[in-house]
């Protein structure tokens, strides 16, 4: 959502311009499940001790980041789809000014 109200890149809203609002997510979660087969399937390649050194310096990163439990590369959490941003932040704008002038 911060995204939307500075007008930054995020994977959600290229996918949301690319399919449409109603498919981006589906299409967003499949992309990530294709890469993560992919992820695993190169990671079966390594040799086992160089895998093993990189999933564990994997879940190293994950915890220093805040997550304590879950799959090693963390999980993700895709937020609402705001399908129109303009009115979005017209919106927050006009919500913070409101607040503004009664503090």
């Amino acid at each position: 959502m911060d995204d939307v109200l500075e007008n930054s890149f995020n994977i959600l809203r290229m996918f949301v311009r690319i399919y449409g609002a109603s498919e981006a997510q589906t299409m967003l979660a499949k992309c990530i499940s294709e890469a993560e087969e992919k992820y695993d399937r190169l990671l079966k390649n390594l040799d086992p001790q160089l895998s093993s050194k990189y999933q564990r310096r994997c879940e190293e990163a994950t915890k220093e980041g805040g997550k304590i439990s879950g799959h090693a590369l963390g999980t993700w959490n895709m937020p609402p789809v705001i399908v129109d941003e303009d009115l979005y932040r017209s919106n927050v704008l006009n919500s913070r000014s409101t607040m503004s002038t009664y503090r």
